[in-house]
């Protein structure tokens, strides 16, 4: 129901989606913002934004899907089934707004690659106003040749073994760190956070701009997969671990609320992250930004997948059909969208029980502060 094959599926289905709302007696502002880039069957690309409630609300709850393209599938069904549960105005409190950005990165998913149209990764994009994009993580140049490779490798090349002994010798937490961090000095290589604020970023930058005037609060959920157990959540915040906020926002959301801490289990630092980008902007805005990360398969594999596929990418005569139907594209597509039931379920309960979990929780800090 809420599963799509492709991205024009996912966004007809939205579509669909919004009618309903409206055929409910939701007071609805939905917006297409194209991107400038045509997908598979030619068709033009945008970023999908659903404004639901009232354009001057105090308090607002945002959910963002896609960031990582290819991880758009399961966001796009979440996003669907959140929609899908609001039956009623009444079940919004008052002075309140809820906020769909559906698929921030539309190439990637339409052409089955996390990152965008000029190989950035969009969650490494959002640097800070004034921060430069130089640079790389301690570590990435010595890890780049055995990631970044120019040879399609070869089905029995032993990676993963390479990868283990790799990281047995320069540590687990400075490996992790190194890799996934984000780097802007290698624009064909995995983790590129790009030369400048990408068009994405910018339309979703330039529409939050226009919509939260008179937003004070805002809760954020930034839908992702690949990092964890295969179907279990964790809820990760740019937020020191120490710190009173952290405390603060485990009693509200539980304790599946880990810090981007490259010494905390699966988790790890980043530059330009969505979160922190966003609120660099809005500072008068009370932000609790969490990302709802899913896990799929093991990280090795993972990197596996991400690194084949961008090897055939850059360094094939493959044309964009030809990539799009490769085996790895299709290897990416399964090591970020399990197609087991049990995981999509999974990820649908989950889904809807933060966003409730995020709805309720506005209503409750204003009632706090009105104590």
């Amino acid at each position: 129901m809420y599963w799509s094959r492709d991205h024009a599926g996912a966004t007809g289905k939205l579509i669909v989606a919004i009618d309903g709302l409206e055929s409910r007696g939701f007071s609805v502002n939905h917006q297409r913002h194209e991107i400038g880039q045509l997908g598979p069957h030619d068709e033009n690309l945008a970023i999908d934004t659903v404004w639901i409630g009232p354009p001057n609300a105090k308090k607002l709850l945002l959910s963002t899907s896609g960031v990582h393209g290819v991880e758009g599938f399961a966001g796009s069904a979440i996003q669907l089934s959140q929609i899908a549960d609001l039956k009623a105005p009444s079940d919004i409190p008052e002075d309140t707004a809820i906020a769909f950005v559906h698929v921030m990165n539309p190439w990637g998913m339409a052409w089955l690659r996390r990152v965008n149209e000029s190989n950035v990764d969009l969650n490494r994009n959002f640097l800070k106003k004034g921060e430069e994009y130089s640079g790389e993580p301690q570590g990435y140049a010595k890890l780049s040749p055995l990631l970044n490779i120019k040879k399609y490798p070869k089905p029995l090349e032993p990676f993963i073994l390479k990868a283990y002994l790799y990281t047995l010798k320069n540590g687990y937490n400075k490996t992790k760190q190194a890799f996934a961090e984000g780097q802007y000095r290698r624009p064909k290589g995995l983790q590129f956070g790009g030369f400048k604020l990408e068009k994405g970023p910018q339309i979703l930058l330039n529409w939050l701009e226009e919509n939260l005037t008179h937003v004070e609060q805002c809760n954020c959920i930034d839908l992702h997969t690949g990092l964890g157990k295969s179907g279990k959540d964790t809820l990760l915040v740019d937020i020191d671990v120490n710190s009173p906020r952290f405390t603060q926002l485990k009693q509200r959301f539980g304790e599946k609320i880990t810090g981007l801490d490259s010494g905390s289990g699966v988790a790890y630092s980043v530059r330009g992250g969505i979160h922190c980008g966003v609120e660099d902007r809005f500072p008068n805005i009370e932000w609790a930004g969490i990302t709802q990360e899913f896990g799929t398969i093991k990280p090795f594999p993972l990197i596996k997948a991400l690194r084949a596929e961008n090897c055939i990418t850059w360094w094939s005569e493959l044309t964009p059909q030809q990539l799009l139907i490769h085996k790895s594209r299709q290897k990416l597509l399964s090591a970020f969208r399990v197609d087991e039931l049990k995981w999509e379920r999974s990820l649908i309960d989950n889904g809807k029980r933060l966003f409730n979990l995020a709805l309720a929780d506005l209503q409750t800090q204003n009632e706090g502060k009105t104590r």
